[in-house]
């Protein structure tokens, strides 16, 4: 009954975000479109709602068809999934980012800090870095002779008898 009341929550959220993205469709410069930072994160909130409520609703049925008495910690740990994995993407609507300058990559990180990218991709870098790069990718993708070369199985004794030299 838990799990179906919970649905209920899931389902209520869901409708109250649908009718938030159908007015702020047919508004768009309303005041209720300025607090919206991503409409696509308020989407996939609402579906996300959506399919929790549906999984809500088709875990209370399947208990119910076999007779199953879920332990209290398991009902509260589905409730608690089903209600904070889609609240993220609805934080993430309504929350502003950073200025321009903070991530000119548009907010995605491109690379680790310390992680030279020229090393890695093959930009520029000195004869023996790039060699040894070269060594390491060769050793990972070769592939045995006698071995099906979708498997890509790694022949350690060419590897071996390469580094000693």
């Amino acid at each position: 009954m838990v799990l179906l009341a919970f649905a209920g929550l899931c389902l209520a959220i869901a409708l109250a975000l649908a009718w938030l993205l159908g007015v702020t469709l047919f508004f768009p410069e309303g005041a209720i479109s300025k607090h919206i930072a991503d409409r696509q994160n308020l989407v996939r909130a609402h579906i996300d709602y959506l399919m929790m409520s549906q999984f809500l609703l088709i875990f209370s049925l399947l208990f119910r068809q076999y007779a199953i008495d879920p332990p209290l910690w398991l009902l509260g740990a589905i409730c608690y999934g089903a209600f904070f994995n889609p609240l993220g993407f609805l934080l993430r609507a309504f929350t502003r980012k950073p200025s321009g300058d903070a991530q000119p990559d548009g907010g995605h990180l491109q690379h680790r800090a310390g992680v030279d990218r020229d090393l890695l991709s093959g930009g520029k870098c000195s004869g023996g870095a790039r060699s040894l790069r070269r060594q390491i990718r060769n050793a990972f993708l070769q592939v045995d002779s006698g071995s099906d070369p979708r498997f890509a199985e790694l022949d350690l004794q060419r590897v071996v008898s390469r580094g000693a030299s």
